[in-house]
């Protein structure tokens, strides 16, 4: 999905919809909460929260407290989408190359909390256009049951090491929340044409719609044309150890796993 800068949602700037939603998704939430996020009054933030339930992109949660609401997969599509021009199809197969092989760092450093347990891409990259917009995967994360035993304590370490490197959080939950957060990141790699959603919330969806399998369950991922090289051996990030964070206070910019 792509949004170009001056478009109107719902009578509302398109980025300020895509900033409200991209905050709240995989969240329930208020009107309240809109208003607080986008720093508007409750009632504008009302109108705008009822626009958007009329065009699809939010709906009423139910059998929670009335005035509970959530992004619905639509809304989610739209929280993750670009505002970048569209690419070439030999770039956008270097960009999916190059994801692929972040996933493999990831699925190589045992000490991540988690592994990538499937990829699939979707959307305009499946066309035969000459030009892409966002290249839209869903993936999967699955925790790594090494660390099942003592996964609070685990993912606060990460928290912790995170820190020690400049990473500031905002609360206990977004600590706690950091070891998955850590690897999108990274996986998205900073490319503002790829676009990563949730397999598990797609997948219903995408039942019905075309999509291609790259990686699932740690089987080979399928790469796109023509790969790029991959970066020299790892020695910082998912691989460091805690006794090395010192040591890698000085993070490699072109390798941060």
């Amino acid at each position: 999905m792509r949004l170009r800068r001056h478009q109107d949602i719902a009578g509302h700037p398109a980025m300020q919809v895509r900033s409200l939603l991209r905050r709240l998704n995989q969240e329930f939430w208020s009107v309240d909460t809109a208003a607080r996020v986008l720093r508007i009054p409750a009632e504008r933030a009302r109108r705008l929260v009822y626009a958007l339930r009329r065009v699809g992109y939010v709906e009423v949660v139910p059998g929670l407290p009335r005035g509970t609401w959530r992004n619905t997969m639509a809304g989610n599509a739209l929280a993750n989408a670009s505002a970048a021009a569209p690419i070439s199809q030999a770039e956008a197969d270097r960009v999916l190359n190059a994801f692929l092989i972040r996933v493999g760092i990831v699925n190589d450093a045992k000490t991540s909390l988690y592994s990538v347990g499937k990829v699939a891409v979707f959307g305009s990259y499946l066309g035969n256009q000459d030009r892409v917009g966002d290249i839209d995967l869903a993936i999967r994360l699955d925790r790594r049951p090494e660390f099942a035993p003592r996964w609070p304590e685990a993912s606060l370490a990460r928290a912790e090491d995170a820190e020690n490197h400049g990473r500031r959080f905002r609360g206990f939950l977004e600590r706690l929340a950091w070891p998955e957060t850590e690897v999108k990141r990274y996986l998205r790699g900073g490319v503002r044409s790829l676009s990563l959603h949730d397999w598990t919330k797609e997948e219903p969806w995408l039942q019905h719609a075309p999509h291609k399998v790259l990686l699932e369950d740690g089987s080979t991922p399928s790469p796109a044309k023509s790969a790029p090289q991959r970066c020299a051996e790892p020695q910082t990030g998912l691989h460091q150890s805690r006794s090395n964070s010192r040591r890698a206070a000085k993070r490699p910019r072109g390798c941060p796993f």
